[in-house]
């Protein structure tokens, strides 16, 4: 193991969502993220066809994405005012703060901003050893490994 992996995040750290973690995880990122969605947009999934593609053009950006039905409909959830609440629990909420900013690292002062939870809370619970939903450090913060 790394030397630098034993360095303790602090609340600059920034933190994202390794999907590669979703890769060698027990759960199914696909079924997590659907958890995130509207029941009228988890109903409209169960008709889509798994296998189409749309494009997507990002509104910053105006770059020109291919998605899934199911990327499109998290695109959807996350540009809702109430996709972030106080009534879902602390991982969900840091999770959902990071793919409204398109997985961009942020560290737990921005996720508190973003969440409306205690940075220092934020930091204690995903800045751990344990791995909460592949939110992990990110590579270039503090030395650290992701």
């Amino acid at each position: 193991m790394p030397l630098n992996y034993l360095i303790k995040p602090s609340v600059e750290t920034k933190f994202y969502i390794d999907y590669k973690w979703w890769d060698q995880s027990r759960d199914d990122l696909r079924i997590y993220l659907r958890t995130h969605l509207t029941p009228d947009q988890q109903h409209a999934l169960e008709h889509a066809n798994p296998g189409e593609v749309f494009d997507y053009v990002d509104p910053q950006s105006g770059e020109v994405y291919q998605m899934d039905a199911l990327g499109l409909a998290i695109r959807e959830s996350a540009a809702r005012a109430d996709f972030i609440s106080g009534n879902i629990g602390l991982i969900d909420s840091v999770f959902r703060a990071l793919l409204v900013n398109g997985n961009e690292p942020l560290n737990a002062l921005e996720l508190a901003e973003l969440t409306g939870r205690n940075a220092a809370t934020i930091l204690k619970t995903i800045g751990g050893v344990r791995n909460y939903r592949g939110i992990r450090p990110h590579r270039s913060n503090d030395g650290l490994a992701g």
